[in-house]
This record gives C-alpha cells, structure tokens and sequence, in this order.
C-alpha cells in the first residue's frame, strides 16, 4: 500500500512492512510493527531511513509509535539489529525502544557496544546515556565528544550536559577563544559547544564570528541556539542579531541552505525589522531590508534558486519577497550614513547594495567615501561602482591610487581608470 506525501507524490516506501507502518488501520500498522521487531526486519528500517525526509512528521511519529509499542521483554535484543543504521528522525524508536527495559544487562550490553561497535551504533549508544547517567559511560562520551561522525559527536555533547559533565565544555571555549589556533580546527568545538545546548556560550560564540574566516558557519551555529527574534529583543544582542542576519542572507544560497528559512524563521524576523523603522531609522536596518529584498526578489525570480526545494520552502521564499516588496518606508532614505562608518564589512555591504540596485545618486557620496576611508578594498570597489554609473570625473585618480599600498588591489583599481 504506497502512502501519499506532501506535494501529492505517491510512493512506495520499498517493503510491504514499510507501506503497511503507515496504514490508518491501527491493526495493520500495529501487526506489521510487531514483524518488523520480531524478524529483525532490517530492510524495513533501511527503507525508512532512506526515505525519511520525505515521509510527514506526523507519519514519523505514527511509525516510531508503533514500533517502540511492538518491543517487548521478548525482543528488545532484537534492537540492537537496527543500530547498525543511524538515522536522527528515527533514533527515539531505538532509543526509547532501550530505555523503556533498561536494566543492569542491558546497559552493560549498550557500553560494550558504545566500545566495539561502529559510529552509528556508538551514535545510539551515546544518546542512551543522555536517559541514562550511568559514570561508566562518562569515558566514552568524552573520548567521542569530537568525532567526526557528526550524530555521535552531537549526541556525546548532549548527553555530557545531561550529566552536568563540564569539563570538555570549558575547554572547548577556551579553545575557540585561542587565536593561535586555526579557524578549521576550531570547528568541531564550536560544534560541541553547539550540541551542549548552553546559552550562556553566545558571547564567545558572538566573539568568534567576528573574528573567524568562517562566518556563515559561525553564524548558522548560533542559530542552532537560539534565534533572531530572541537575540534582537534583548538590548545587549540586537546589534548582534542584525550582524548574524547579515552574514546569513550573504551565505544563501552557496553556504547556507535555502531551507533553513524555517529553522531561522526568517520571514518573522523580516517583519520585526519592518516593524522597527516606525521607531528607529537606523540605516544599517534599512540596509539589510535591502540586501533581504534583492536576495529574495531573486530566489523567487529564478528557478534555479528553488527547482530542488519543497513546495512549503517555496512558497516561503515568495511570502518573504512579497512582504519586503510592499514595505512602504524609503528604504534608501540616509543610506549614505553607512558609507562612512568605521566598520570595513558595512561600508562593503552599504557598496554592494547601492551598485547592485543601480542607485546612481549615490555617487557623490561614494567618492567622498573614497576620500575619507582608509579601507583599501572599500576603496576599489568604489572606484569600480563609478566607473559602472559613468562618474569617474569625480575622483582625482593620482590621489586615489596613492592611497592603495596593496599591489595587487592597486593594479586592479589602475584598470578601472584606463
């Protein structure tokens, strides 16, 4: 019996067990949890696995429901059979499935797995001692905490918060705060430090962003803490909340999925900053509704942004156009302000928007910009946005180029005069 998923495709989950788990006849369903369980029905579990991403989460938890009420006294050994898959939508069924008849044999059975077994076992293995605080495992989850098995990392983390375990936790915010040390390395502890789940780490993780080369990866961790509309409305975090906004709507499409639209709650925040002009006139707000609209004005545009998305991201990403689009405020209006900042990132990013909207009004307050700023970049790319609108006679070019040290930059700015 093929089920029907979201954007009305019929499918065929691979087995008939599979097809039957999602049957809106409890019996059926029921019956064929209770044959997945007691043959060990592996392929079953490889299917759903598979095809999980598609299947509705309520479906999900229609399965996972009637799986675990299959385990029994009888077969719980047979679970261990399906360890061998890792699969995070589906892991409260193995988990859950351990932790309803654990006991003193099968924690001991779960820690030599947790020891021998592979990384998706030690996967389980580790989110089991998240329920279960046995000290035995302590060594384990800190000897995983940095795996590279992403599952297994995550579920150490999670489980060492569980048992007030810090001591990993400190010396994972020592390390990002270390600037000896590389940004690529410091990834996995931002990670760790992600998956202990401690809001109380956003500072250093606020401090690491702006030092780090791997901005969009710092960014979407602290989102994975917390969110946009809660870091704005605390006073010391709205500047904060408007950086890490920033740099996501830089890192879509290439480094950031367009599908964390939801996870980040993207239209919300979009509309607070709306709802902010009628109070604060700040440019740098005015600045990203800009950047949000050319953004999303272009995802809704051009198929290419979206043909793989689902139809709920999709009509998410028109919602979020169509709202910036109707916003009735001047967004433009005292845009020049960002222009002489002393922030090298903003005066890009102020570059960027006016050059990419062809506001050619603005040149003026470019070449002042280039008389003012010592950002060589900001400079160049100055230069070059003049040269595109036809203004070039407002620079002296002698003057600009003495300003460059840079060779490479300097040879590039040179060409734009020529």
């Amino acid at each position: 019996m093929p089920i029907i998923l979201y954007n009305n495709i019929i499918m065929n989950l691979g087995t008939k067990n599979a097809n039957d788990l999602t049957s809106k006849n409890e019996h059926i369903s029921r019956a064929a949890a209770l044959d997945v369980i007691n043959t060990k029905d592996i392929k079953t579990f490889e299917c759903l696995c598979e095809k999980s991403e598609f299947i509705f989460d309520f479906i999900k938890e229609k399965i996972i429901y009637s799986l675990i009420a299959a385990v029994d006294k009888e077969n719980i050994n047979n679970i261990f059979e399906f360890t061998k898959i890792y699969n995070s939508d589906f892991e409260d069924f193995i988990v859950l499935s351990f932790v309803n008849f654990a006991d003193e044999d099968l924690t001991d059975k779960i820690l030599e797995m947790f020891d021998t077994g592979d990384d998706e076992q030690k996967a389980y293995a580790a989110l089991y001692f998240y329920h279960i605080n046995d000290p035995l495992a302590l060594e384990y989850l800190e000897k995983y905490a940095f795996s590279d098995y992403g599952p297994l990392a995550q579920n150490c983390a999670k489980s060492l918060k569980q048992f007030g375990n810090k001591k990993l936790y400190n010396q994972s915010i020592n390390i990002i705060k270390n600037k000896d040390i590389d940004d690529f390395e410091k990834a996995k502890y931002v990670n760790f430090l992600t998956a202990y789940n401690d809001k109380a780490v956003l500072d250093n993780l606020f401090d690491y962003l702006k030092n780090t080369y791997m901005k969009s990866f710092a960014a979407e961790s602290i989102l994975y803490l917390t969110t946009l509309n809660d870091l704005a409305n605390t006073a010391d975090n709205f500047s904060n909340a408007l950086y890490v906004f920033d740099i996501i709507l830089s890192s879509y499409p290439e480094e950031i999925s367009l599908e964390t639209i939801f996870d980040f709650d993207i239209l919300n925040f979009v509309k607070y900053l709306a709802n902010c002009l009628n109070a604060n006139k700040d440019t740098y707000i005015k600045r990203l509704l800009l950047k949000a609209k050319y953004k999303f004005n272009l995802f809704a545009k051009e198929e290419i942004y979206t043909f793989d998305l689902v139809k709920q991201t999709k009509n998410e990403i028109f919602a979020i156009s169509n709202f910036i689009n109707k916003i009735e405020f001047d967004l433009f209006d005292n845009l020049e302000n960002e222009l002489f900042l002393n922030d090298r990132e903003r005066i890009l990013e102020a570059l960027n928007v006016i050059s990419t909207f062809g506001k050619t009004n603005f040149s003026s307050y470019i070449a002042k910009m280039i008389d003012e700023t010592n950002y060589e970049d900001a400079i160049s790319e100055g230069v070059r946005i003049l040269k595109t609108f036809g203004q070039l006679n407002l620079l002296n070019s002698s003057e600009v180029l003495t300003k460059i040290k840079n060779e490479n930059l300097l040879a590039i700015t040179e060409s734009y005069f020529k």
